[in-house]
């Protein structure tokens, strides 16, 4: 299958939503084309003037503004990851590349595993007084792969990002997240003492 491609400083997960400002001419064109058949397009990460070789094939979910220039504010939704086999130049001044789907070896995981990220999750989120909305929880439950969930809220850099996707099982993936948030931790606790001139304020 040959698709349009998108470089990104960013991953947008499987079963997440993000928006995007599509500004320059050749992306409002891929977009045009996208919005009139009905289709969607490729997002990869573009690290170091490289893309990466998995991504993520998302639909346009709603077009939130259309400008006088035709650049338009819209939403994407992640719907499945793909790895792209090459990547050439449409006459249109955007990248399309030929990808092959890329799926879980295996769609089972283990509960204690999860129940162990939600755990952490939460409790990093009380640490920073941050509540999620309702709708985010909803989402969590309805998704299959819920560490992609997750991980739209884990403020992963985009290298990470790219590392989680590319794991080909949800355990990899929890067990990933489970040691991000360790660092997180670990990080938060250091500036707790810096902020507190060497101590941590238990109050």
């Amino acid at each position: 299958m040959i698709i349009p491609i998108f470089p990104l400083n960013l991953i947008v997960f499987p079963q997440s939503s993000y928006p995007l400002h599509i500004f320059e001419d050749r992306y409002k064109k891929m977009v045009n084309k996208a919005l009139s058949a009905n289709t969607g397009f490729g997002i990869v990460a573009e690290i170091n003037n490289e893309i990466s070789e998995v991504g993520v094939y998302v639909d346009v979910l709603k077009v939130l503004k259309k400008f006088s220039n035709g650049e338009m504010d819209i939403v994407v939704t992640g719907k499945y990851r793909f790895k792209r086999l090459d990547v050439r130049l449409h006459t249109d001044g955007y990248y399309i590349a030929e990808v092959e789907e890329f799926s879980d070896i295996t769609k089972r995981f283990d509960m204690k595993l999860l129940d162990e990220l939600k755990t952490t999750f939460n409790g990093l989120l009380d640490k920073i007084n941050y509540n999620l909305e309702d709708s985010f929880w909803n989402k969590f439950e309805l998704t299959p792969q819920k560490s992609f969930k997750v991980a739209e809220k884990s403020g992963l850099t985009v290298e990470q990002q790219v590392e989680i996707i590319t794991l080909k099982e949800e355990n990899k993936r929890l067990k990933f997240l489970l040691n991000h948030f360790d660092q997180l931790e670990k990080a938060l606790t250091v500036k707790a003492i810096v902020l507190g001139d060497g101590y941590i304020n238990n109050n």
